[in-house]
């Protein structure tokens, strides 16, 4: 019976400390880092795109952390794809969006993994 149970409580447990069953945590969207996360995620993202419109950060919805050879953010947000050339987004089409992003503060290296978006 404990074996069954033990694994369930650790992870309630867990969330209901902010931590996820697989060691991330939520993360503040205003600090610095995951500000550094955001711009490394939504710049890739613009410069993988073939859109000649820039996309745009209109809502950021949950922020995980995770300690992996540094870190790795797990961004979820809402992007929009400006109808003005590269800077104004009057009419944008909102997408919903999450991002992996991987750091290692000690080599000042950012990369983003991963982008999906519907």
């Amino acid at each position: 019976m404990w074996k069954l149970a033990f694994p369930f409580l650790a992870a309630l447990l867990a969330v209901g400390l902010g931590r996820h069953p697989d060691g991330g945590m939520d993360a503040n969207a205003n600090d610095p880092d995951v500000q550094t996360a955001l711009k490394v995620a939504i710049d890739g993202y613009n410069n993988a795109s073939p859109d000649i419109y820039l996309y745009k950060v209109m809502t950021v919805i949950r922020v995980q952390k995770k300690a992996v050879e540094g870190y790795k953010y797990i961004i979820t947000l809402r992007i929009a794809r400006t109808l003005c050339r590269k800077d104004k987004p009057a009419n944008a089409h909102i997408y919903r969006c999450t991002f992996v992003v991987w750091s290692r503060p000690w080599l000042n290296d950012w990369q983003l993994l991963e982008a999906k978006c519907h």
